[in-house]
């Protein structure tokens, strides 16, 4: 991209900071785009690059990781020191942290000598104002004789004018105005590192006045050594109440509307013949409407649910809580964040394990993120808990919500057992060392936050599992329908598959909906639905749960399905994840084999026991 830019007389704009000081954010209002932000590092791992125009004049805008400096020990500082010794772009904008401008100011006085043509966006203003900070930004840009420009990156008017200085810095270079002549200031380009952060200490106190107003301070709550996991299990099971609760009502209307829908569609498709009414109502329109009146409403709610997560801070502090579990496994505090990620979707956790600098924990996060559930699963676990619970009750969502909190938790001890297994076997290496710096607990921005959970998150995953639901429902019916002796050929896999499924406690039938669920496991309900009525049609409106009562999903075999449905193969995207990152065939092939071991062994024991003791 930079070679056709160059071209066009595009100028190079490369934003870098430290983790968490707003940088994607500020991407986003400079370019338009939506790249993910949240309130926790590590989210930027490689450069991202938009575009923005104006009179004609084209510039590429690129944020690179956040680092605490450049020298190297890091991925994110590796791939940020060379992209400035190698690209040397136009205008090189230092974002600071208003509210810690001490830290912050550490990496702009090491870049100052880098790059002649330095902007410093002072960034989080806002913030600083509710703590009672007063920045004198003039001063600092006399002191260091560059521009500075504080920012409100919540507002879009507040950084137009970074804008703007960026647009003069770059026509400065380019009509070789240069800021050669700035100063050394007190004898930056000399400095050591503890030199520096001296320097940025006795800056901050010469700008920054005023003390910071009194704040209650909730992370003796959230990372008490009483009071942390109890209040991290309370939230979990928040969470997945409201979801559980929230999500009946909308799939039952969802299930009523696509019925109707399918009976104005016979209408318009009554003169076509009876095998093509089938394959496009029963196939195709049956199998991507179960897909969205199952998965839609609880990403509706657990996605923003999520996000909130994100924007207070709180993510980051359960990996600091998962930092001591995790070294005694072998690993770091670094696979509790990218484990995070895979709660969402486990495609994202595995290109989040990059932030993880030793390649063989980072390998170890990648083959276990597939044993956190993703969002794809959700659906299937509620349905299940409520086949376990029972249909009856007031407290019913209580109560599966709790049990989902438990699978959740045994999702994060069969994770740490299992990393343990692999640091110990074929991954055994020394441990990593985590430093994680916890970033303010602050507001959630709705409005961000609105459109990073529905557009961002709960449209595209919902997108990509109808491409996926409606030819793989073609192919359902085209099983359903196709003659090998007296029966059809998917009635004849599931009794194939039965011998098998029946040591791990499942039915035919659900195991090949979860071999057919490959592609996306959102699949799994609707599929083990089709195959159990053989490819009948799924726009009656029917309960997915008494749909699962009357192929015999009992309690037993719901419970196996559950833990299956925890522990198994990675979906085909994930998969491809894997082996982009990876780039070897025997990693690609593990991260299918071990969790897919794991979940069948559970299932072996879990089926054993059952039959043991009754």
């Amino acid at each position: 991209m930079r070679t056709e830019l160059k071209q066009g007389h595009a100028h190079v704009v490369c934003l870098a900071g430290n983790p968490n000081v707003g940088k994607s954010t500020v991407f986003n209002r400079l370019t338009g785009l939506r790249q993910h932000t949240g309130n926790w590092t590590g989210k930027t791992v490689a450069p991202a690059r938009g575009l923005w125009k104006r009179e004609g004049t084209t510039y590429e805008v690129v944020d690179l990781p956040g680092v605490y400096a450049l020298s190297g020990g890091t991925p994110e500082e590796r791939v940020a020191a060379e992209f400035l010794d190698q690209e040397s772009p136009d205008c090189l904008v230092v974002i600071l942290d208003a509210t810690a401008l001490e830290r912050t100011l550490a990496l702009a006085l090491e870049l100052l000598p880098r790059h002649e043509n330095l902007v410093l966006c002072m960034n989080l203003m806002d913030e600083a104002e509710r703590l009672g900070l007063h920045l004198n930004c003039a001063a600092l840009s006399e002191a260091l004789h560059v521009p500075v420009v504080p920012t409100r990156a919540d507002r879009a008017d507040s950084v137009e004018r970074l804008r703007s200085v960026i647009e003069a810095a770059c026509l400065r270079r380019e009509g070789e105005q240069r800021c050669a002549e700035r100063p050394d200031v007190g004898g930056i380009t000399t400095m050591t590192a503890a030199e520096r952060m001296q320097a940025a200490s006795e800056l901050a106190g010469v700008v920054c006045s005023a003390k910071a107003a009194s704040r209650r301070n909730w992370d003796r709550l959230l990372l008490g050594k009483w009071t942390a996991w109890p209040v991290a299990v309370l939230l979990l099971f928040f969470v997945l109440a409201l979801t559980v609760w929230g999500a009946n009502l909308p799939s039952a209307l969802l299930e009523q509307l696509f019925s109707g829908l399918g009976t104005w569609l016979s209408t318009l498709l009554a003169d076509a013949s009876p095998v093509l009414q089938s394959l496009l109502l029963d196939g195709l329109y049956g199998t991507t409407a179960k897909v969205i009146s199952v998965m839609l409403p609880p990403m509706l709610i657990f996605f923003p649910l999520f996000s909130v997560l994100e924007d207070l801070g709180l993510l980051p502090r359960l990996a600091f809580l998962l930092d001591r579990p995790f070294a005694a496994c072998g690993a770091c505090g670094r696979q509790g964040l990218c484990m995070c990620m895979g709660c969402g979707c486990n495609a994202v956790g595995v290109t989040g394990c990059r932030i993880i600098p030793d390649e063989r924990e980072r390998l170890a996060a990648i083959l276990t993120n597939a044993l956190v559930p993703c969002n794809g699963r959700f659906p299937t676990l509620i349905l299940l808990a409520g086949i376990l619970l029972g249909q009856n009750g007031q407290l019913r969502p209580l109560a599966a919500a709790a049990l989902l909190t438990g699978f959740l938790m045994l999702s994060v001890a069969v994770t740490m057992g299992s990393t343990a297994l692999l640091r110990r076997t074929i991954l055994r290496g020394g441990s990593g060392t985590f430093v994680l710096e916890l970033p303010p607990l602050r507001r959630p921005q709705l409005g961000q936050l609105l459109v990073r959970s529905i557009l961002d998150r709960t449209l595209r995953v919902l997108g990509r599992a109808v491409t996926v639901a409606a030819p793989a429902g073609i192919l359902i019916w085209t099983l359903a329908h196709v003659q090998m002796g007296a029966e059809t050929l998917l009635p004849l896999l599931a009794r194939w598959l039965n011998p098998f499924a029946a040591l791990l406690g499942l039915s035919g039938v659900l195991l090949l909906a979860f071999l057919l669920s490959f592609p996306a496991n959102e699949l799994l309900l609707p599929l083990t639905v089709l195959i159990g009525t053989a490819g009948a049609a799924l726009t009656d409106g029917g309960n997915p749960t008494a749909s699962l009562l009357a192929l015999g999903v009992g309690p037993q075999t719901a419970l196996c399905a559950a833990v299956i449905t925890l522990f198994h193969w990675p979906c085909s995207t994930t998969v491809l994840t894997v082996w982009h990152e990876t780039r070897r065939l025997k990693w690609t092939v593990l991260s299918v084999l071990f969790p897919t071991a794991v979940g069948c062994l559970l299932c072996m024991a879990l089926h054993l026991g059952f039959q043991i003791f009754g």
